[in-house]
């Protein structure tokens, strides 16, 4: 019981890391997007979920608990592998060398696609806040984190880690509790329209120029 617990908890402390499902990060990136269906829009964000957690996450788990760098038994990492070269020797029990530089490439491309992304969400709040001033000060303190935390104590940056996607991940759900009526709304009207084929009115979205530009090309006859 206590193992299944903590594999719980852990999985959805890293999955959360992973994927940033319920953080409202993405939401950022996703905005920009040149689509004109929300409900289009918000299927890639949970496609991105769904193959990062069930297909990548699932397909690494299957690898480290067949490469037997784990105790099936107690479910703790076997004498002289250490947590953070687990996958790594997963993959290198298989495929040799190659596949334990796979995994180190890999890791390295998450890192740094990580810090860009995490850089550019801070710097779009802060310019939404305080202006494009603040944006450059963040910048700055963003990469003497950086330093920080790669030489901090790695729980202790796993713990901050945590906390702080804790934080983001409260208002956020409150935020799409609050907007459940309006996404149903949205789903079904596009269900609707494209799936069932029914010649109902436009668009149902929340951005009012792009419902008023819907409700404009309907009367115009344009699809």
């Amino acid at each position: 019981v206590q193992l299944a617990f903590n594999t719980i908890k852990n999985g959805c402390k890293r999955g959360v890391f992973s994927n940033e499902a319920g953080l409202g990060s993405s939401v950022m990136v996703h905005s920009n997007s040149c689509v004109r269906e929300p409900v289009r829009q918000g299927m890639w964000g949970i496609a991105e979920v769904f193959l990062d957690t069930i297909v990548i996450c699932t397909m690494t788990a299957i690898v480290v608990l067949n490469s037997g760098a784990i105790d099936l038994e107690t479910g703790l990492v076997r004498e002289g592998v250490n947590d953070s070269t687990l996958v790594a020797k997963a993959f290198g029990s298989t495929l040799g060398r190659p596949g334990e530089w796979f995994v180190v490439l890999a890791i390295t491309l998450f890192a740094f696609t990580t810090v860009m992304g995490w850089s550019y969400y801070g710097a779009k709040v802060t310019e939404y806040l305080l202006g494009v001033t603040f944006a450059r000060v963040y910048r700055i303190i963003f990469i003497g984190l950086i330093v920080l935390g790669a030489i901090m104590e790695s729980n202790l940056a796993w713990d901050i880690s945590d906390t702080f996607n804790g934080l983001m991940m409260i208002p956020n759900l409150i935020g799409i509790i609050v907007q459940i009526p309006l996404i149903i709304k949205l789903t079904q009207n596009y269900v609707d329209r494209r799936i069932k084929g029914r010649d109902i009115a436009p668009i149902l979205s929340y951005n009012r120029d792009i419902q008023a530009d819907a409700e404009a090309a309907v009367a115009k006859g344009i699809s």
